[in-house]
């Protein structure tokens, strides 16, 4: 009981260190600027209201949702971690500033699983350092200082990671089902959580733990996880390849192997990736440590693995799975060195400021995240109630939309229509570009047709977002509109709010004819 009692507060601490350190750099703000951030908001919240509104019939809501609030994208990404955080939601209703501290939060307990690894080998206080100073990873301060689903993704399957070692030490039904439950919810967290898949496979063979293959709870178990993931991916699978930026293959198997083992060196530093490879080499060596680092391999092999076989996208924050098992390796090279004593405790304090410095390096400049003010923007359109027009980059469109979905608290007095798929095309990943009003006539009539009290256009860097976006500006500009400027709080922009100058009857019914999601249409299907 000690031992979990010490662990979870360990584990708050590095949360709230995470959380201040987040907030000490200027990385937690009231807008949802990052391209994602919004959405994974939006489909929290949409689940939270699903609860509060008495779970009526899912798609018929999330179709009204969606009219309301054009950023809801489940089926785009699974709805695990939406699942898990929406009655907290539902019961706190948490603003997009709540969320993203809490965000921050959940990015320092990753960092965790390092303490765990060196309590194993013997060295829990060495663990503890150790795991603090993961926070200062570039890696993980940029996920804590955005509202993603990265860092849930390395807590759960590093936690299943650990669960399979418990597993395949003392082989039981309870400890096959506990890893089976979290292999089962890491991709129902995001999709490359199914690379947890890949570390018994490799664990098993570094181990030599043939046995396990002839182990009838592991099949069961195997099984029992594909049957509770498949159908989620089997109906979604079209909406989420949507977002594949690559095609499969070795070129892009090699171009993923390299761009993310450079990702890995950026955030530690030659020094650092040395000092992993030392530690995988002597802890080999160590019966104590042996089990952690052939786990630690595993996990990295399989996250490295994972992301050339799955051509998503490349991305530095798709190697957060396997930064905690870097760090442990690292730590265990200079307890290892520790141990000689003498020049060898002075050698482990200078290779340990040798390491540091890289990732402190790329600290220093990292500039505070940009903040363009929308609670009070979405304040102005609630004193217009109707049918608003948003324009931006998906940042900029998504950081209004999420702001709004909170402010409406389920009243549905805000309508969200986004101006990137009314003057213009585009499949979900922006290709395709194509304009749909050329003129601010054009748009006029659009705008009409569909009766909105007023748009917002967020003009991120001061530039337009997109060539509709100019034609939209020119609208407002000409005439018709009440315009104010908001600059931005932090940052250079300015989000330009104009309100129609005369009433007008807004038309929702028609918001479906174009802007019902395409994700909602194919998992009907």
């Amino acid at each position: 009981m000690r031992h979990w009692v010490w662990t979870i507060g360990a584990a708050v601490m590095l949360g709230l260190a995470s959380l201040v350190l987040a907030w000490a750099m200027g990385g937690i703000t009231g807008s949802f600027l990052g391209p994602d951030e919004s959405a994974h908001y939006v489909n929290t919240l949409f689940l939270a209201d699903w609860l509060r509104a008495g779970l009526p019939s899912p798609m018929g809501f999330a179709r009204d949702y969606y009219v309301h609030y054009p950023k809801l994208s489940i089926g785009h990404w699974p709805p695990g971690w939406y699942a898990l955080l929406a009655p907290g939601f539902a019961l706190i209703w948490p603003s997009p500033l709540a969320a993203a501290m809490f965000s921050a939060f959940v990015a320092g307990l990753p960092c965790v699983l390092v303490l765990w690894g060196l309590a194993r080998t013997g060295h829990p206080r060495v663990g503890l350092a150790a795991a603090f100073a993961m926070l200062l990873s570039p890696l993980v301060i940029e996920s804590a200082q955005s509202f993603l689903l990265d860092q849930p993704v390395a807590l759960v399957v590093g936690l299943g990671a650990i669960a399979w070692l418990r597993a395949a030490e003392r082989p039981g039904w309870g400890r096959f089902l506990l890893f089976g439950a979290l292999a089962a919810f890491a991709p129902l967290v995001k999709g490359n959580g199914a690379l947890i898949a890949l570390v018994p496979a490799i664990e098993i063979l570094l181990a030599r733990r043939w046995h396990l293959l002839r182990d009838r709870r592991l099949w069961a178990v195997a099984a029992a996880t594909l049957l509770v993931v498949a159908p989620w991916y089997y109906v979604s699978f079209r909406i989420s390849a949507g977002g594949f930026n690559y095609a499969p293959g070795a070129a892009y198997a090699w171009l993923a192997l390299s761009t993310n083992s450079a990702a890995l060196v950026d955030d530690l530093g030659w020094v650092g990736l040395v000092l992993a490879i030392a530690g995988i080499g002597m802890g080999w060596r160590d019966a104590q440590a042996r089990p952690v680092v052939r786990l630690a391999v595993a996990v990295i092999v399989a996250t490295l693995a994972f992301q050339s076989i799955v051509p998503v996208a490349l991305d530095p924050r798709y190697m957060l799975p396997a930064i905690p098992w870097m760090v442990m390796p690292i730590a265990l090279t200079l307890v290892l060195v520790w141990r000689r004593g003498g020049q060898g405790r002075v050698a482990a304090g200078m290779l340990a400021v040798a390491a540091s410095i890289a990732p402190v390096m790329t600290l220093i400049p990292m500039a505070p995240k940009r903040d363009m003010a929308a609670p009070a923007i979405v304040a102005a359109m609630r004193d217009a109630p109707g049918i608003w027009l948003v324009d931006g980059r998906a940042g900029g469109e998504g950081a209004i939309i999420a702001e709004a979905a909170y402010q409406d608290r389920g009243s549905r007095r805000l309508w969200t229509a986004r101006a990137s798929q009314w003057l213009s095309g585009s499949d979900f990943m922006g290709h395709g570009y194509h304009l749909i009003a050329h003129d601010p006539a054009e748009a006029a009539a659009i705008l009409d047709r569909i009766g909105t009290a007023g748009a917002v256009i967020v003009r991120d860097r001061a530039r337009d977002a997109y060539p509709h976006s100019a034609v939209l500006r020119h609208l407002v500009q000409g005439g018709g509109y009440r315009v104010v400027r908001h600059p931005f709080a932090q940052g250079t922009g300015e989000v330009i709010v104009a309100v129609h100058a005369q009433p007008v009857t807004p038309h929702p019914e028609r918001l479906s004819d174009a802007s019902v999601s395409r994700n909602l249409n194919s998992m009907t299907r």
